[in-house]
């Protein structure tokens, strides 16, 4: 088991973190998803338990050039600078473990690891706030999805363009210089990128009559210590939009790469 340190913002639930294996189901139906992890847990039986479970719906990022960008519970779009298919330079870089990333797990090259954070949306609290508030927080419109410096969905944001105000003097930033979107993209962060591949989750309601929804995050990295730990403290310490979610729960776990021949079983190379 390997386990990501605990952010400032952090709110882990114990019961809902760590473990020694992951299982991630995928279907178009729900049932058959449940249906797969539900046999796999019979199988392990006397092995084996399930610990904790996550079941989320849609997605919250674009996984192909082909798709169109979800939005999140949030109403935003998500995802939109996402890693794709298509990028396998990108995907080299980011992605797969390198064959000489760490000689102690030679068997890790061609595999991922992924990281996992149940996020909480106080979304009773975001409704309140006001649609400029919103996007100054995340620092794209909640139409069309653009940078607030301008353009479409997938123009380039640019952190330098500056507003002006009434009188013609020049104004601040257009992308505030704490909004979501400057404080995680890759010109900030040492040019490193992440592969979503997330999910929108609602558990029915809290305590207090909330609901009990957010963003199940799902992210495939080459090495989390570099790609998401420096980036997810910078979030933790001066994004705005922690004011409105708290992480419950996290894992990391280490993704073997597929099988090679004929015979083979994923995570081969751990046991020979």
């Amino acid at each position: 088991m390997i386990e990501l340190p605990h952010f400032p913002a952090d709110d882990l639930d114990p019961a809902r973190s760590d473990g020694d294996l992951c299982i991630q189901a995928c279907a178009n139906d729900p049932q058959v998803a449940v249906h797969a992890v539900r046999n796999l847990a019979r199988i392990a039986f006397g092995s084996a338990s399930v610990r904790w479970s996550q079941l989320g719906f849609g997605r919250t990022s674009s996984t192909s050039a082909e798709q169109q960008t979800p939005r999140n519970l949030f109403g935003f779009k998500d995802g939109t600078a996402n890693l794709k298919s298509e990028e396998r330079d990108a995907l080299d870089d980011h992605v797969w473990v390198g064959r000489g990333d760490d000689p102690g797990a030679r068997w890790m090259a061609g595999g991922s690891y992924l990281v996992a954070r149940r996020i909480s949306m106080h979304i009773e609290t975001w409704d309140r706030t006001s649609l400029q508030e919103q996007e100054a927080i995340l620092g794209r419109d909640k139409g069309e999805g653009a940078p607030l410096s301008g353009g479409r969905e997938h123009t380039a944001p640019d952190f330098d363009a500056r507003g002006r105000h009434a009188d013609g003097s020049p104004g601040g930033p257009l992308i505030a210089t704490d909004a979501h979107v400057r404080l995680a993209h890759p010109s900030g962060n040492g040019g490193v990128r992440l592969l979503r591949r997330g999910y929108n989750f609602t558990d029915g309601s809290t305590g207090l009559g909330r609901l009990d929804a957010g963003l199940f995050f799902i992210a495939y990295v080459r090495d989390p210590q570099s790609q998401y730990v420096p980036m997810q403290n910078k979030l933790s310490r001066s994004d705005p939009m922690m004011e409105y979610i708290v992480h419950t729960g996290s894992g990391l776990f280490a993704v073997p790469p597929g099988v090679a021949d004929e015979g083979g079983f994923v995570g081969e190379g751990l046991f020979s």
